[in-house]
This record gives structure tokens, C-alpha cells and sequence, in this order.
């Protein structure tokens, strides 16, 4: 086997291994999506983005809570409640929603996407 195919092969094995953790790290966690979030009612919506990114645009009634500030600021949310958590892509809210669930909370939703899956069926 020459140098290139290795390099690729290493390449692809990499790629894979990157997409297992994805999928690995949503495992357990709820997903929905922005259509699905227009069904939902009385749920609290989280949005774990930078506040540059919020004051770029938001989810209307959404409460904004920076994801480095989830640990300090959850506890003033309602355990009770669902939350669906949201980020710019889906990322950075499952490691949200992580942290919520080590505080306790149960009835949590990622949105799958994020803002941007949001915004681009609300133009």
C-alpha cells in the first residue's frame, strides 16, 4: 500500500471516528426539530449561544443563558418544565443539556440544528 492510500484511509477512519462520538454524545438525549417545536406548548426554550450570536438573532421568548453561565443560571429554571435547548447548530446546547441533566433536570429536547435549522424555515 503506497503513502496516499494510507494517508487516506487514516483520513476516513478519522472521519468516522468523528462522526461515532457525534452520534454517541446525543445518545439518550431527546431530539426535535423546529417544526416540532412549533407543536409544543408552555415548554421553556434555552438559548446556550455567545451573546454576540444572541443579539444577532433569536428564537422569540427564548431566555438567553450563555453556555460557560448553565451551571450558575439554571437553577432559576423550572425543573418541572420542559426545556428545549438550542445553540447555533445543536452542538454546544447537548453539552447544555449534559449539565442540566447532572443538576437534575429531566424533561429536556435538543433542537436538532439549532438556530440556524430555525431560521431557515422562519424567513
Amino acid at each position: 500500500m503506497d503513502t496516499a492510500s494510507i494517508v487516506l484511509l487514516s483520513l476516513f477512519g478519522l472521519f468516522l471516528l468523528i462522526k461515532a462520538f457525534g452520534y454517541l454524545s446525543r445518545m439518550g438525549i431527546r431530539q426535535i426539530t423546529p417544526k416540532e417545536l412549533e407543536q409544543m406548548k408552555g415548554m421553556t426554550l434555552l438559548d446556550v449561544r455567545t451573546d454576540k450570536e444572541h443579539k444577532q438573532g433569536h428564537i422569540p421568548g427564548s431566555i438567553h443563558v450563555p453556555l460557560d453561565e448553565v451551571g450558575s443560571r439554571a437553577k432559576k429554571l423550572k425543573k418541572d418544565k420542559d426545556i428545549v435547548v438550542y445553540c447555533a447548530s445543536g452542538n454546544r446546547s447537548i453539552w447544555a443539556i449534559k449539565r442540566l441533566m447532572g443538576m437534575g433536570f429531566t424533561n429536556l429536547y435538543n433542537l436538532r440544528g439549532g438556530y440556524s435549522a430555525w431560521k431557515r424555515i422562519h424567513r
